[in-house]
């Protein structure tokens, strides 16, 4: 009696290990749209966690870090793919032991020659069950082999901007040395506004790409000084100065550039349930950035002196600037940090509050974005605090 009672616990609980199985891969290969995953955040969190530590120790040596944090993403897609198939072999072996009354040993060999189609019990319910885990091992495994590389096609796709914006204006990116190198001898901005044209798309498919493959935003650049979320925050920085500073004939493309990078990195972010929000002066209730006004207006002097036309109203044009990088300052800062980016100027370099973690259960209505009631309307709460800087 007692040893029945055993083998249907056993079996349910296999059936319910194969739908977390089947859920996870589905959830993270099959579904084109970026749907958080429980099992993935887990297997991520318990990577992640001494991969932080060991890069915190050697904060210091930038290629030590490099060195140190390289090596997640592939070991979080390894490890996601064995848990997968190990999960299906488990679960099958549960089954196996439950409906086929042999011992425990026996049930995980079968299962293992159930799952590579070596071989399935010869009659009843077992045997149906072997060819069951058959049909799903092979399923889950022709999903790895088309998944992967659609997902370096995506890493691919990626870098060949950031390595484009890194032979044109050197590394690492900065928003100001952007604008000084592409702006034309004659004084012409269609240099720039190609530029960010070109970057428009980018964000698109960076925030569709990074969130249909959320462990791709952890994939370095094959360069320790590159990454792409430094040379975003360079697009968008000389994007915002441009039109903060600039008195040029701007066309719709830095605008257009700087709303779509905005909107990926929010998305990103929401995706990995990374909490954001802009910060404010209390006592004015103006928008506060890592950027000080001393920076930007060094940077529009340099930019005078290269031969752009740069307003002669320094103070305003930082109150401008501050007002669009507030878009996006918090965000890019805080995913900085979370994703180990190299120094870079405006970006990296600033974000020196502790780096933020990714909570296990994704808490936030729909799969892309965690939508915090407006706090002045009617039961509305303030969202909760980003890391300090």
């Amino acid at each position: 009696m007692l040893l029945t009672l055993a083998r249907v616990i056993v079996g349910l609980v296999a059936a319910a290990v194969a739908l977390i199985v089947l859920r996870s891969a589905l959830r993270t290969i099959v579904i084109p749209r970026g749907v958080p995953d429980r099992l993935s955040r887990v297997i991520f969190r318990v990577l992640d966690a001494p991969t932080s530590w060991r890069a915190g120790r050697a904060a210091s040596s930038t290629k030590a870090v490099d060195r140190r944090t390289a090596t997640l993403a592939p070991r979080i897609l390894l490890a996601q793919l064995i848990t997968w198939l190990t999960g299906i072999w488990l679960a099958g072996a549960g089954v196996q032991w439950a409906l086929g009354g042999g011992s425990a040993g026996w049930a995980f060999g079968t299962s293992a020659a159930a799952m590579t189609t070596v071989g399935v019990p010869a009659t009843g319910a077992a045997s149906a069950a072997g060819y069951v885990e058959a049909v799903i091992g092979l399923g889950v495994l022709a999903l790895i082999i088309g998944y992967l590389p659609s997902f370096y096609a995506a890493f691919s796709q990626r870098e060949a901007m950031v390595s484009k914006l890194a032979m044109r204006t050197g590394t690492p990116p900065h928003g100001p040395a952007i604008l000084r190198h592409l702006w034309h001898p004659v004084g012409s901005p269609g240099l720039l506004n190609e530029a960010w044209k070109a970057w428009e798309p980018w964000f698109i498919d960076l925030g569709e790409s990074h969130t249909s493959f959320p462990v791709l935003a952890f994939y370095h650049s094959p360069q320790t000084d590159k990454s792409w979320i430094t040379a975003a925050g360079a697009i968008l920085d000389s994007a915002a100065l441009a039109l903060a500073a600039v008195e040029a004939d701007w066309g719709p493309e830095a605008g257009m550039c700087l709303h779509a990078g905005v909107v990926s990195l929010r998305h990103i972010a929401d995706f990995h349930g990374i909490s954001h929000h802009p910060s404010y002066y209390p006592e004015t209730g103006t928008e506060q950035i890592a950027v000080t006004r001393d920076e930007v207006v060094a940077a529009c002097q340099d930019l005078q002196a290269a031969g752009l036309p740069v307003a002669s109203d320094l103070g305003a044009a930082y109150d401008r600037f501050r007002a669009r990088r507030a878009e996006y300052d918090q965000i890019l800062l805080v995913l900085c940090a979370y994703l180990y980016a190299p120094p870079a100027p405006w970006s990296s370099d600033k974000a020196v509050g502790g780096r933020p973690r990714s909570p296990v259960i994704h808490l936030g209505p729909g799969s892309l974005c965690r939508v915090y009631p407006d706090p002045d309307s009617p039961g509305g709460v303030d969202p909760p605090a980003g890391p300090s800087r």
